[in-house]
């Protein structure tokens, strides 16, 4: 039996170790605040910053400090609901908002009849599939 015990416990020492450094190197941007959305009626008659055309229906989002192309978690604090969007153009114009979500992304974070939330928004480097936007982030959260 104490054979088996020290193999465990040092097993458990390294992932728990693991676990700590990455806590401390403070990867994932965390951003909380107010989020709105961009109503429909846009759709095809706007163009985003990334040249993109304003798309409802998909998961984007406009943020004025995440890299153009960085896909984020955002998670309304009230209902705990989260979607995964993609930075793709500059705003919300309102200082007092963080992020303006597509509508599709607010009928999912159940925001849609409100408007807003109150939000946390979170963008981790490693999950990033543009190798220049992890290095942007990661650059940022030094």
């Amino acid at each position: 039996m104490r054979m088996l015990i020290l193999p465990i416990a040092a097993i458990l020492l390294m992932t728990q170790q693991s676990d700590a450094q990455d806590a401390r190197s403070g990867k994932t941007i965390r951003q909380e605040g107010q989020a709105s959305y961009f109503k429909a009626g846009q759709d095809g008659n706007t163009q985003t910053k990334s040249g993109e055309p304003v798309a409802p229906q998909d998961y984007t989002a406009a943020s004025r400090d995440l890299p153009l192309g960085t896909v984020a978690t955002v998670t309304n604090q009230k209902t705990g609901k989260s979607v995964d969007v993609r930075i793709n153009d500059r705003g919300p114009t309102r200082m007092d908002r963080i992020i303006d979500v597509s509508e599709r992304a607010a009928r999912d974070l159940g925001m849609e009849e409100t408007g807003v939330a109150n939000v946390v928004i979170e963008a981790d480097p490693s999950k990033q599939p543009d190798p220049q936007v992890r290095s942007e982030l990661e650059a940022t959260a030094r």
